[in-house]
């Protein structure tokens, strides 16, 4: 062969040619190392694509950069709240000389609640901000 036959290499690994033209194809691989390169290089590539098919696949890293991202601002809620029930502790302390352990339980679930709704809220905004969908109207 006078050319390079880059068409019919693939063909000829994937054994699609007749055996004629698998013939010539390898009578030039003998004398040709660019070509041999390429050869091996496109069974490099098949075995790999073969070996991919077995292995099971995560899509998504998503929920992982969530955790990432969500995970200090958790703390960080978490943390304002007990601030928040200490010193309205406090307050209350001062205020009226006691502290029930209602005053405590309500204060808390109330602060709690309150922190959820902004982390909530917090999440989708980001999630409103970041979405590849935000212009897309129904």
């Amino acid at each position: 062969m006078s050319t390079h036959p880059t068409e019919l290499i693939s063909a000829y690994a994937d054994g699609e040619l007749s055996e004629e033209e698998a013939a010539r194809v390898r009578s030039h691989l003998e004398v040709c190392t660019e070509c041999t390169r390429e050869l091996a290089l496109i069974r490099s590539m098949t075995t790999a694509l073969h070996n991919m098919r077995d292995e099971p696949v995560d899509f998504s890293v998503w929920p992982a950069v969530h955790g990432r991202i969500t995970r200090p601002i958790g703390w960080l809620l978490l943390v304002a709240g007990v601030v928040m029930l200490v010193v309205l502790g406090i307050l209350e302390w001062f205020r009226d000389g006691t502290l029930s352990l209602e005053w405590i339980a309500t204060t808390a679930v109330g602060i709690g609640l309150a922190l959820l709704a902004v982390g909530i809220g917090y999440e989708q905004y980001n999630e409103w901000r970041t979405s590849p969908y935000r212009g897309v109207e129904r």
